[in-house]
């Protein structure tokens, strides 16, 4: 079909695709056919354009058309156009140029996303391709309307084709082209049949979250607590969050649909909180601010154009708090200063209302986000969020709660954080380097894996190996393992009593030293008591540094120690209630292997009534873990 069969223009200017919607055209050919048409001696047909006519038309270079009032296009008609821009409406109206270059798996469909919103596709998989010239699609996008660029003509290009690797490119357009970037592969951890891993039970707990790796630096921040559940290889953890934000998912994440959940962009500390508090997900603004009263109409609708009376300011409707005929808005101001007093008209609702504040923070940058993380003290805090619009906030800039309407000030700079494409990290197959600020249950991570918490500072799982004892019988073999003196004899003064242990509400349990990595994080230490030099058996629910938690216990009476007695730990001491004993502790290079004492001992009192020989042998617990194996030979 050629151009003059697909395309209609109306005596009023309106430009019409006509055609059946498989064949493009350049902005230089629809230019080319309007003035073709304007020279003709006498309209016809449905071309209701000719030498009579005004220009219809002009070209500023082969990329760029201005389509002189009244003709105008329309988004149908853009659909079918590419390779430029085109201007109209004496500039108010402005469709701009995309090229997207690269390489993609077949059957990728790119998103692309404007003001915060998916742009329904009607490119496929690619279309007004040139594989010459690496090109997998030109189209032209509305990024001006009403006389404001809409998100200060902002575009996010997207491939999220689960199995493959995730790829996105941000980029302002203009005039002509304006181009993006995008490569993706297979990606060859992420191969499990889609309905596959949608049906795994992986969770998270989102927000603000202090989490503890037991790698020796405590509880650490992060925005997210995500956990296996049934599953056991990490990777599933990767699949799972990729099937979130996959194209088409209509699952959610922090409120809103997966496809455009990126992650934290930015961060910034506050103070002065008044009305609050800040929520969670809740979506927060800056920008100008004032209030307003005496609305009459619709009710004014966030994104629209407004115009401020005598000033002859422009806005853009950011955020409203609206109380029925007054309220609170927060807008971008495009050109002009409104003023108190001024009558707001909404350009869209017509809508209309009059600013019963002064304006405050005129010429400052307007934007909006999602709060993915917040640490709140009450009147100050610190804020991680998604930005889904305009430009970051600056310091001393008032912020308002979409839900909440709670209000604070940005308390200084704002720090821009990189985002993954892949919003949980990347996957080795076996392991996690998780994006900024994910976090992981510590059951689930091993050694292999790599947090960054919400400092940026790398945060590494401890090399947790488990060292097991085998040959047991349940119920009648007594199990003691523990450090070894070098003699293949306990090492009875691993530690010593720092202080009398003599209360009788005894909660902790402090050592001169350092206690090891090692060390089981809840398990049984024994004391050497004053009364007798035995050795006291006391269980620990946490330890670090020198002191072990204990129950409530009474240490008064034959049971007390003095300062300078004898600690040591026992990471295994009990009666076997398998066949198997283990103790998981943390295996460190810089303390190298722990060299260990196993006994086993059935004096023939339970099970079978009969005995065995005492068995005791050396291990070692090392980057492997380690084990030992119990040798019952009878003592009947």
């Amino acid at each position: 079909m050629a151009i003059e069969d697909d395309f209609s223009v109306a005596l009023n200017g309106n430009i019409r695709y006509v055609g059946g919607g498989s064949t493009y055209y350049t902005v230089l050919e629809l230019h080319r056919f309007l003035q073709a048409l304007a020279d003709d001696q006498e309209a016809s047909g449905n071309d209701l354009l000719d030498i009579t006519s005004t220009k219809p038309s002009e070209r500023s270079t082969d990329n760029i058309i201005e389509l002189i009032s009244p003709y105008n296009i329309d988004d149908d008609a853009a659909e079918q156009l590419y390779n430029g821009s085109i201007t109209q409406d004496g500039g108010d109206t402005v469709y701009s140029g995309l090229v997207v270059v690269g390489s993609v798996e077949t059957g990728t469909q790119l998103q692309i996303i404007r003001d915060n919103q998916l742009i329904t596709s009607w490119w496929g998989t690619g279309i007004n391709i040139d594989a010459a010239n690496n090109i997998i699609l030109r189209c032209i996008i509305k990024t001006r309307q009403d006389g404001i660029d809409i998100d200060g003509k902002r575009l996010r290009v997207q491939a999220r084709e689960f199995g493959d690797t995730y790829a996105e490119f941000s980029l302002t357009a203009g005039l002509g082209n304006s181009t993006a970037a995008i490569f993706t592969a297979s990606d060859l951890n992420n191969q499990t049949a889609q309905a596959t891993v949608a049906a795994w039970d992986c969770s998270n707990t989102e927000g603000y979250q202090q989490i503890d790796l037991n790698n020796g630096n405590g509880d650490r921040d992060y925005y997210s607590k995500w956990d296996l559940g049934s599953r056991s290889n990490i990777n599933d953890l990767y699949e799972f969050t990729k099937n979130i934000t996959r194209r088409t998912t209509a699952l959610t994440i922090h409120s809103m649909n997966g496809s455009l959940f990126r992650g934290i962009t930015e961060q910034f500390a506050y103070d002065t909180e008044s009305g609050g508090p800040f929520s969670e997900d809740e979506v927060i603004a800056w920008g100008c601010t004032f209030s307003y009263g005496s609305e009459s109409g619709a009710g004014f609708q966030e994104g629209e154009r407004l115009d401020f009376g005598t000033s002859g300011a422009v806005g853009i409707l950011v955020m409203l708090d609206d109380q029925g005929t007054s309220g609170n808005m927060v807008i971008q101001v495009v050109s002009g200063t409104p003023g108190n007093g001024n009558t707001i008209t909404g350009y869209t609702t017509s809508t209309t209302a009059s600013v019963t504040s002064a304006p405050a923070n005129v010429s400052a940058s307007a934007g909006k986000g999602v709060i993915l993380a917040l640490d709140d003290n009450g009147s100050d805090g610190v804020m991680w969020i998604q930005r889904i619009y305009g430009l970051s906030a600056v310091d001393d800039l008032p912020i308002r709660g979409g839900t909440s309407n709670a209000t604070c000030a940005v308390a200084g700079s704002v720090t821009a954080r990189t985002i993954s494409p892949a919003f949980i990290g990347q996957s080795t197959g076996s392991s996690i380097i998780g994006a900024f600020g994910i976090g992981i249950d510590p059951n689930d991570l091993s050694a292999l894996d790599l947090l960054f918490d919400l400092t940026n500072t790398q945060q590494q799982p401890p090399n947790n190996q488990i060292f097991y004892v085998y040959g047991l019988v349940s119920g009648e073999d007594r199990v003691l393992v523990a450090k070894n003196d070098g003699s293949d004899e306990i090492d009875y003064d691993q530690f010593t009593l720092n202080g009398d242990h003599n209360s009788a509400t005894q909660t902790t349990i402090t050592v001169n030293g350092t206690i090891p990595v090692s060390t089981p994080t809840t398990g049984t230490i024994r004391i050497e008591k004053d009364s007798d030099g035995t050795y006291t058996y006391q269980t620990y629910t946490s330890w670090t540094g020198s002191v072990f938690t204990i129950p409530q216990t009474d240490y008064s009476g034959n049971k007390a120690a003095s300062s300078g007695n004898n600690v040591f730990i026992t990471h295994i001491d009990k009666l076997a209630t398998s066949s198997t004993e283990q103790f998981t502790g943390v295996y460190s290079g810089g303390e190298g292997t722990l060299s260990l004492v196993v006994k086993v001992r059935d004096g023939g009192t339970a099970g079978d009534n009969i005995p065995i020989k005492p068995f005791k042998t050396s291990a070692n617990f090392s980057s492997g873990g380690g084990s030992a194996t119990a040798n019952r030979i009878s003592d009947a």
